[in-house]
Order: C-alpha cells, then sequence, then structure tokens
C-alpha cells in the first residue's frame, strides 16, 4: 500500500512540473511572447568603452579651484575595443581597410568629464611623462540597431562615452 501511495505521489508531482511551464508559455507576458518594439527599445544599452595607448600630454586637476574637474590627457591610441572603435570618438587611421584602424590616432579625455586618476609604479617625486602607458575605461551608451531610425550611421547610435577611470603606469627609469 505505502508503495502504491508513493508512486502515485511521484507522478502527481512530475505532472504538476510539467504543467507550469505549459502555463507560463500560454499566459499573456509570459515567455512565448515578445515584449515589443516600444518597450525593448526604451531602454539605452550602456557598454563598456576602453582605450589605450602612450602618454603624450596630461594636466592635473586643481581641487582648489572649482569643484568641475580640468583634468585631461592626451594619449596616442594603441588599442581599443570595438565599442570606442565604433562610437565615433575615436579617427580612422585608413580608410582603404575594412573597419574601424584606431591605432596611431591621439585621443584627449576632456576636462569637466569627472574621473578617477590612478597613477602606477610613480616613485616620488616622479610625475607622469611623455611615452607613459595609459589606459582610459568607462561607460559608453548606445541604441540596439533595430531601435535606431533607418539610415544611422553607427557612431550615430553612439552617445558620448562617461570616462569612469583613467590609469597612467611608469615606463621610464626612476631619477
Amino acid at each position: 500500500m505505502l508503495k502504491t501511495v508513493r508512486t502515485i505521489g511521484t507522478l502527481a508531482v512530475a505532472a504538476a512540473l510539467l504543467a507550469v511551464p505549459a502555463t507560463a508559455l500560454g499566459a499573456p507576458g509570459g515567455q512565448g511572447k515578445g515584449k515589443g518594439k516600444a518597450k525593448s527599445c526604451a531602454k539605452t544599452l550602456n557598454r563598456g568603452y576602453q582605450v589605450s595607448g602612450t602618454l603624450v600630454s596630461f594636466t592635473a586637476d586643481d581641487a582648489a579651484t572649482t569643484d568641475a574637474s580640468e583634468a585631461t590627457v592626451t594619449l596616442t591610441v594603441t588599442a581599443a575595443n570595438s565599442h570606442a572603435r565604433n562610437s565615433g570618438e575615436l579617427a580612422d587611421q585608413d580608410a582603404a581597410r575594412k573597419g574601424v584602424q584606431v591605432v596611431g590616432a591621439t585621443y584627449t579625455v576632456p576636462a569637466g568629464d569627472a574621473f578617477e586618476l590612478k597613477l602606477n609604479g610613480f616613485v616620488d617625486p616622479d610625475t607622469p611623462s611623455v611615452g607613459d602607458r595609459v589606459k582610459v575605461s568607462g561607460r559608453i551608451p548606445v541604441t540596439k540597431k533595430r531601435c535606431a531610425a533607418d539610415g544611422t550611421t553607427t557612431a550615430d547610435r553612439y552617445a558620448a562615452p562617461d570616462v569612469r577611470r583613467v590609469t597612467i603606469s611608469d615606463r621610464d627609469a626612476d631619477a
């Protein structure tokens, strides 16, 4: 008798588990229905933005003058991720080749963009100098391709990047 009850209980639980996904698919707004273009296009995506290269110039922020950041960093690009290449922030260095060729372009993190500055390998009184390694990272808003208007270029789907961190690593010998 116990064996029969256990078998019936197991079959009832199995049937319940099989019925739950079927009801979720049939319900309005369940997994079986799409969200619709209006709802899925309402949210803008934020993607990672990374550019690295060698330092050309550096201006430190003077915290005593204003609350806004006056720090700027200019670098010669040696590498960039796909979102940085496609954003239109970096100039194409070889239009004859497929894709965006950014190696050798000059990129400047503008003043007013509040970012965290990290200095690696600097021993006092050493300061950043031309040729040091620079890595710029942040986030960039992008509109989905299917949500953009017809004829919109890839660069137009990207907004201005939000630079969150600039890391400068010492590459010259310390004095």
